[in-house]
């Protein structure tokens, strides 16, 4: 069904009153639309002329010179009028070879009426016609959003609503999806179909403002798409675009093409919150894992609905995130909507950046469970650690955009685990790592195997030992900063930091170099000579990094 609305200048040529007209220019430009209808009988038609317009003339006032005529038309066609109409008569009986080309030049219409004509017969027919037509289009703007209400609430067929948009446009109807697979309306070839998600992908790839509205991709000279982003919770999760062969995109397109993102981004919010809802069963084998009740991998895997590889196996990675706030919530169940609305936002991003996840809530606390396939015998951490620290990113920019400023999230991840009942491990990391995360007074990377030496210092079950090392290795520099307001353990770390670099320890200091040369000396006196040798510098830098941890029991 062919619904385009709009009138054009091909149409009109068909209207009884045009039809002792003449097409003298611009035939190429016949396509153009028609918004508005009036008479312009002056020299300079810039103010008075907007997009879409047809101007009729007698030509009285560009009849006399040639460079008024071709400014007159010259602004027209820079107005993006529709088109030109011309009574001819005794005072300007022909239009001007050089005003022709010019109009075939830009394609341009230039219609004649060799005859007398009533110029307001003209306008009343147009006007009316366009105001019918825009009638027409608020009746059929209604029903279609109501077909799509309806549709949206009966089912999550995307497909469905994509056929109607089809239907109203009589154009190629594409989704592509971010986190599901791209759907065609009408369906095309899989040869087809993946080089218009290549050449679509690559358009949305290169859109560099990255528009939450409408945009036109042209891909060649005959072919462009009208995309819309889907945006759920601040995120974009899918594209819906109509491919137009030889047409331009109308507003009554873009109109149909916003209505159908927005019931789209309902639908795939549902079934977020559905899947959602729908992961008891997930939670749970997270909660086993968790008390260490998983043991048979078989089994494991089975629950979580994945077979064992013919290929490759499968790597697991526990993470934990941990929501704060300073939020007033009225009741218990403002906060809980506020954490659903986060670990729904979370699992569309996993899955957004290709991560297979089972994710468990306890109060302010999401497990998520990581599972990514392998066909390496020694795959690297890079396969995952990429996509989580993407993922983690984009979650606090949503959430600081689209939920709330008072959010603060804090994530840990631990290692990759080969088999699935070694998952309980993994979730043991992630815990570790937020645990020296928060004891930090700097942030670190969400990843345990990045704590380096922490790990050892998360590990010891007494913290009067670390306290111990510490006072023993740096009591006398921590005593002077103390009793003198001093910095001599900031440059003590700055240097050790820098390899013995007078210079660059300056300048991250922000110092002189006679001002470092007075601390150092300081330095040598309460440490003793030669603290830079290998033993007694491992002690110091070891006791650095225990200092963040154990410094406010000092």
């Amino acid at each position: 069904m062919d619904n385009d609305q709009t009138l054009n200048v091909r149409s009109l040529l068909k209207r009884p009153l045009f039809q002792q007209a003449k097409l003298l220019a611009g035939k190429r430009g016949i396509s153009r639309n028609v918004g508005w209808i009036h008479i312009l009988e002056i020299t300079s038609a810039t103010p008075f002329t907007n997009k879409n317009d047809l101007i009729l003339t007698t030509g009285l006032g560009i009849h006399q010179f040639a460079d008024e005529r071709m400014g007159y038309l010259q602004q027209l066609i820079a107005q993006e009028a529709a088109g030109l109409c011309i009574e001819l008569n005794p005072y300007f009986p022909e239009v001007p070879q050089e005003m022709i080309q010019l109009a075939n030049q830009h394609d341009f219409p230039i219609i004649v009426f060799e005859t007398p004509v009533r110029f307001v017969d003209i306008t009343q027919d147009v006007h009316a016609l366009l105001i019918n037509k825009q009638y027409q289009i608020l009746k059929d703007m209604e029903q279609f959003a109501r077909k799509l209400q309806q549709m949206s609430l009966d089912s999550t067929n995307i497909q469905n609503i994509l056929r109607l948009l089809q239907e109203h446009t009589s154009s190629q109807v594409i989704y592509y999806s971010l986190i599901d697979k791209s759907l065609f309306a009408p369906p095309v070839s899989p040869k087809i179909a993946q080089d218009i998600i290549s050449r679509y992908r690559s358009e949305i790839d290169n859109d560099a403002i990255g528009s939450k509205e409408s945009t036109v991709f042209v891909l060649n000279e005959k072919k462009q798409i009208i995309s819309q982003p889907v945006i759920c919770l601040g995120q974009t999760l899918s594209y819906v675009g109509i491919l137009l062969h030889d047409k331009e995109p109308t507003d009554y397109m873009i109109l149909l093409l916003d209505y159908v993102v927005k019931a789209v981004a309902h639908i795939l919010l549902r079934k977020l919150f559905i899947e959602h809802k729908s992961s008891e069963n997930q939670a749970q084998l997270i909660n086993d894992i968790l008390q260490y009740k998983v043991e048979n991998e078989e089994q494991a895997l089975a629950r979580i609905g994945l077979r064992p590889l013919n290929k490759g196996n499968y790597l697991f990675l526990g993470g934990l995130i941990e929501i704060e706030h300073d939020l007033v919530m009225d009741d218990e169940g403002e906060l809980e909507a506020l954490t659903q609305d986060i670990v729904v936002l979370l699992r569309s991003l996993l899955s957004k950046n290709g991560i297979y996840n089972l994710l468990l809530v306890k109060n302010n606390q999401i497990y998520v469970l990581c599972i990514r396939e392998s066909f390496s015998d020694n795959p690297g951490s890079k396969i995952i650690k990429e996509p989580l620290l993407k993922t983690t990113e984009q979650l606090k920019t949503a959430i600081n955009y689209n939920l709330s400023k008072h959010i603060k999230i804090i994530s840990g991840f631990g290692n990759l685990k080969p088999k699935l009942v070694e998952a309980a491990q993994s979730f043991k990391e992630a815990f570790d790592t937020i645990s020296v995360a928060r004891m930090l007074p700097r942030p670190i990377h969400p990843f345990y195997d990045e704590l380096g030496i922490y790990q050892l210092f998360k590990g010891m079950t007494d913290e009067h030992i670390l306290t111990s090392y510490v006072s023993a290795h740096l009591g006398p520099v921590l005593d002077h900063d103390n009793k003198n307001n001093s910095f001599l353990l900031e440059t003590l770390d700055q240097y050790l930091s820098c390899m013995g670099a007078k210079q660059e320890t300056a300048e991250r200091l922000f110092i002189h170099r006679q001002t470092l040369y007075h601390r150092l000396d300081k330095l040598e006196e309460l440490l003793g000579e030669g603290f830079l040798r290998p033993e007694k510098r491992i002690n110091l830098e070891v006791a650095l990094r225990a200092y963040e941890i154990v410094g406010r029991a000092l």
